[in-house]
């Protein structure tokens, strides 16, 4: 329970399905007037037909049991057993009842449609009503139980008038287009045709009619074609289809009916609701429209928008990928369609030293990086707790939250909500396309930044010293050329700073390399501390540096800087660490300043050198 309201989670898929809308439209009806309110979660792509197995399934465990009160499954829009299992038990765990919709799971209530009842009653409209003499049963997959169930109720209408069955007399469509159209192609090869086929479902009593039509037989002067469950092109198809409308209106208030029994403590109970039985034209009763008006309209609607819609996201989906700052893409999905929605993301996403979608990252910290509620583009931190920002105010509005899970390369990096102010198909209909539109763009950003990570730092390691992090000679050429062609530094003061670490040989000799090597960093982490920022460190080879400054520079605090920094490491190392300096400055005029200016320092360098190595002969000598 949330603010004295009981909440609802619905598992389900394709809200955007005119049916699936309908039932989700008249149970949010009901949901203010019972002081409930409606969470959805919902997948966009299908399970258990081709594959048992997505990361969208990542959606449903966001119901947050702590808050829920009743859990409602839609186990025929799921359809695979142990994803609607999992959620029962996890459900159970936490002591929330559940409502399964067609499906009967043990220790939960059931609420199903009757679809023995309402086959049957097409099955004895064609049989009955028709008399035919040659029926013929379109199943769909074999062994499965809804196509058993109306085999079965075929060959026992069959019985009760005194028909014989044989297994000639069945094919098996699969329950869609291509395999049933194969299936009544091969029918038709037949020297003696059926008089009427009686389809498992509407989808394949609709191209049932197709191929008769292109083989050139009239449906239904020629064959009777039947279907079932009353899908709106049933009534849109021409001939339009004899069914058994499973009506989700009357579902709705079904469900309904079982939230406030098990709320009120009734458990474990299960109600039918039985199909609508409509005779059409496919059979040779009259014409029934059955609300097509309203079906015709919505989908001209939701075609034209779907057009526009795409346009326009793919350019935000483009536009996001390539930004280089999180907060300024954002705003692009702010200034297009992106209303009463909410983004949460991993926060790892964003950390460039992994790649969440390639490497093994575990769940962390979440950020919500998309809030049309507010004017910020600023990403800030996800309270789970609150399950959405601004949740109060939302709950307030009454209507159904939709969630769906972000997939990118089969990983669920976040999550989106979707709150709309009032129930309308044209927005249900949006959401897979925005959801796709938030997953291209915010899995597209991230691994369009680690590709441009990974080229700066394939780019550093190619230009850098390993050992001392300063520039090596062929990134010096580049550097350069970069500095005095993009800017004018003509007239500038040129200057050069060239280090040669003292002794070298003998802390290799005494200490060993690892000293050594930890000597050459110490100078080259000292020259780039001391140098502004602008300035180009490299390394010249073996234990020679320099630095290249433009401008006005104070060479003798740098180098005071250097002396300093080398006394501290060499405190740090336990050996004495020391370097021979060498300075020049000049008014840079062209390319040739640069080497003439490195040539001079390097000269005064040795001269130091040279100095350095006299004075401790001499002091050698005395001693």
């Amino acid at each position: 329970m949330i603010n004295g309201k009981k909440i609802i989670a619905l598992c389900t898929y394709r809200i955007y399905e005119s049916q699936e809308f309908t039932f989700l439209s008249e149970l949010g009806k009901l949901m203010p007037d019972n002081n409930c309110q409606l969470f959805i979660y919902a997948m966009n792509s299908e399970i258990g037909i081709t594959n048992n197995e997505s990361a969208e399934t990542a959606v449903f465990n966001l119901i947050p049991y702590d808050k829920v009160d009743v859990v409602v499954i839609m186990n025929e829009k799921i359809k695979v057993k142990s994803v609607t299992q999992g959620i029962i038990d996890k459900a159970k765990n936490a002591g929330v009842p559940v409502i399964v919709v067609d499906g009967h799971y043990e220790g939960v209530t059931s609420v199903c449609y009757d679809y023995a009842g309402g086959f049957e009653q097409v099955v004895r409209h064609v049989l009955e009503f028709h008399k035919v003499k040659r029926p013929h049963f379109m199943a769909g997959h074999k062994n499965n139980a809804f196509s058993e169930e109306r085999l079965d109720i075929f060959k026992k209408v069959l019985a009760e008038n005194n028909m014989p069955f044989d297994e000639s007399m069945v094919s098996y469509g699969d329950f869609w287009a291509l395999p049933c159209r194969a299936a009544t192609n091969e029918l038709l090869k037949r020297d003696v045709l059926p008089d009427s086929i009686i389809c498992a479902n509407d989808i394949m009593a609709i191209n049932v009619c197709d191929v008769l039509n292109e083989a050139g037989l009239k449906v239904p002067e020629d064959i009777l074609v039947s279907g079932f469950d009353g899908i709106d092109e049933a009534f849109l198809a021409s001939p339009a289809i004899t069914t058994a409308v499973c009506d989700n209106e009357k579902m709705a208030h079904a469900v309904m009916e079982s939230l406030l029994d098990v709320l009120s403590g009734k458990t474990n109970e299960q109600k039918k609701v039985k199909p609508i039985f409509i005779a059409n034209e496919s059979c040779g009763c009259p014409r029934e429209d059955h609300h097509i008006i309203t079906t015709v309209s919505e989908l001209n609607n939701l075609f034209y928008h779907h057009e526009d819609e795409i346009h326009v996201y793919q350019n935000v989906i483009s536009k996001f990928m390539m930004g280089k700052e999180l907060g300024n893409s954002i705003r692009y999905l702010k200034e297009n369609h992106a209303k009463y929605a909410q983004v949460v993301v991993e926060k790892s996403c964003f950390n460039m030293d992994h790649n969440f979608f390639y490497d093994d990252i575990k769940d962390g910290e979440k950020i919500v990086v998309y809030d049309s509620y507010s004017d910020s583009d600023k990403s800030f931190p996800y309270n789970e707790a609150e399950i959405i920002p601004h949740l109060d105010e939302i709950l307030k509005i009454g209507q159904p939250l939709i969630f769906n899970s972000l997939i990118y390369l089969d990983k669920c990096p976040g999550f989106v909500c979707y709150s709309y102010p009032r129930t309308m198909l044209i927005d249900y209909n949006q959401t897979p396309n925005l959801t796709n539109c938030f997953e291209m763009s915010i899995g597209g950003y991230v691994v369009t930044n680690y590709q441009q990570y990974l080229r700066d730092k394939i780019q550093k390691m190619y230009e850098s010293d390993a050992l001392t992090g300063l520039y090596n000679r062929l990134a010096f050429i580049s550097k350069v050329n970069d500095l005095f062609s993009k800017t004018n530094n003509k007239g500038k003061m040129l200057n050069v700073i060239m280090l040669d670490l003292d002794g070298l040989k003998q802390i290799n000799d005494n200490m060993g390399h690892m000293a050594g090597d930890s000597a050459i960093k110490a100078v080259a982490t000292a020259l780039k501390k001391s140098v502004p920022d602008d300035a180009i460190c490299v390394r010249a080879g073996g234990d020679e540096m320099f630095s290249l400054m433009v401008g006005d520079v104070d060479i003798e605090k740098i180098c005071a800087d250097i002396d300093e920094k080398l006394q501290a490491a060499s405190q740090d190392l336990g050996f004495r660490v020391s370097a021979s300096i060498g300075t020049y400055t000049s008014t840079y005029e062209s390319n040739g300043d640069i080497s003439k200016a490195i040539g001079r320092a390097d000269e005064h360098m040795y001269a130091m050198k040279r100095g350095r190595k006299e004075q401790e002969k001499k002091l050698q000598n005395n001693t």
